[in-house]
């Protein structure tokens, strides 16, 4: 692929990274020793990180005794969730990142895991700015340049499925936070892809998995990868320039069979998810029509389909079944899902998006930082260059102008519902009494209804109150004899 022209030159920061010590986040308050403590509580949280806990935990990562090793990284990532400052890990990135590599090596399964997790937050939190003194991303750079060969080849070559989901969104969100091109976003995409979506595509640089020794791939490293992948190809494209013509045809076919062949709807949603960004982003242009009316067809059926296959517990399905009735009325009319999050507990900031490759961005890193993401929201420049900030003009009134602004709302919706009734009673009784005067030249039939001595023999009239219109006021109504509607049926 050509590459492409960086335009992202011009881009304001948001957002205050400097300083001492992150705020919020979900942070283990046990300080790693060599004696074994007790853990804290789960739902502990501090607001802020203690300035010195990241140096303790660089030196327990230095013992021997794999506990000490695993709880000191289990603290090191707590801290990078609430955010520590890029200024405060700006000189001691390079050896987290060598202990990382060494628990990668030598550690357990849970070790590595929250190895593979230290390294991509640690490139988030360098990559809003504090790495270096020439270039503000410096620090996020190295750390990718330094992990990448240890990402890859897990994602390509590990047998560990638990290894290879973890390196996976590492992989992606180092690549989102240190990236030195185009270039390098697409070298982790085809890693992701080559790995774990499509071996078989992998060129020779591609899976270092031997002939015959395949892997047994679970639906989640399959679903994250997939994931994974439409994130990195909506940076590449949020980033850069694409060239002219660019194309995604044969991994939208693979897409679409994951879409409609496989049982797991976790990969059937990250499938769908990944064909709506490669519509948004024109990479389909090229796609034959009877493929996309038939990814078309697969889309509405899952929007529709009843719980069975694939499906686990029914909130979760209800949920796939909204993404997939999103993507059905993008592919359909073009009209992208919106998503508003509150920046902060003032509830005067929001972050919206309104596109699909932003939603893609959104919902990964929410979901990758977890409890921690707000604290990143608020602190983190990157976030702030990413995703688009604005003041809720609601939530920043005085109270009393907030209220009024509320109830014009709720005035504004109650009398949408009147005339949205109305609109539908005159159209359910569009069939009623002419108003208007029989045309000259037509024979006027007048019937009476039928004595009341022949009821009997008439069917019975089903009537539905909501259909009908409001009566007319009751004054004196029984004091006056029962009038007895002509029906007039007309004749041509």
């Amino acid at each position: 692929m050509a590459c492409r022209a960086d335009a992202r030159g011009g881009k304001n920061v948001a957002g205050g990274g400097g300083g001492g010590g992150g705020g919020g986040g979900k942070f283990m308050s046990r300080m790693v020793t060599t004696d074994q403590k007790p853990p804290r509580p789960e739902k502990e949280r501090v607001d802020m990180v203690p300035r010195d806990v990241v140096e303790r935990c660089i030196v327990a990562l230095f013992e021997k005794r794999g506990s000490t090793r695993e709880a000191a990284m289990e603290d090191l990532v707590g801290a990078l969730e609430g955010h520590v400052s890029a200024r405060e890990v700006s000189c001691k990135y390079t050896t987290i990142v060598s202990r990382c590599v060494f628990s990668l090596k030598k550690g357990s399964v849970r070790e590595a895991r929250l190895a593979y997790r230290a390294i991509g937050i640690l490139a988030l939190t360098l990559g809003g700015g504090g790495g270096g003194d020439g270039d503000a991303t410096a620090g996020a750079k190295d750390v990718l340049a330094e992990a990448f060969p240890f990402l890859a080849k897990t994602v390509e070559a590990s047998h560990d499925m638990a290894k290879v989901l973890a390196a996976i969104d590492s992989l992606a969100v180092a690549t989102f936070a240190g990236e030195d091109g185009d270039d390098e976003i697409e070298r982790s995409m085809d890693a992701i892809w080559g790995g774990v979506i499509d071996p078989s595509s992998a060129g020779p640089g591609g899976s270092k998995v031997a002939s015959g020794d395949a892997r047994k791939k679970t639906p989640e490293a399959l679903a994250a990868a997939v994931s994974a992948w439409a994130f990195l190809l909506t940076v590449v494209h949020d980033r850069y320039e694409a060239e002219e013509g660019e194309s995604c045809k044969d991994k939208i076919a693979l897409l679409a069979k994951l879409l409609d062949d496989h049982d797991d709807r976790g990969v059937r949603v990250a499938a769908g998810e990944a064909i709506a960004a490669c519509v948004e982003l024109k990479l389909a242009h090229d796609t034959p029509p009877e493929d996309m009316e038939a990814l078309n067809a697969t889309v509405s059926y899952l929007a529709t389909e009843p719980s069975g296959k694939g499906a686990g517990d029914k909130r979760r399905h209800a949920g796939q079944k909204d993404i997939f009735r999103q993507i059905e009325i993008f592919l359909d009319d073009g009209e992208a899902p919106t998503k508003s999050v509150r920046t902060s507990s003032s509830r005067q900031n929001v972050l919206k998006v309104t596109t699909w490759t932003k939603l893609l961005q959104l919902n990964f890193l929410t979901r990758y930082l977890g409890n921690g993401f707000h604290s990143h929201l608020q602190h983190n420049p990157l976030f702030g260059e990413t995703f688009e900030v604005t003041g809720d003009e609601v939530e920043g009134l005085p109270a009393a102008r907030k209220r009024m602004s509320r109830k014009q709302r709720e005035k504004k919706r109650t009398l949408e519902r009147r005339r949205c009734r109305e609109t539908v009673w005159k159209e359910k009784n569009k069939f009623g009494l002419p108003e208007e005067e029989p045309e000259s030249g037509t024979t006027a039939l007048m019937l009476l209804p039928a004595p009341a001595c022949c009821h009997h023999m008439l069917p019975p009239v089903h009537r539905q109150p909501h259909l009908l219109p409001p009566p007319a006021p009751t004054t004196a109504s029984h004091m006056l004899p029962p009038v007895q509607q002509p029906i007039l049926l007309l004749e041509y």
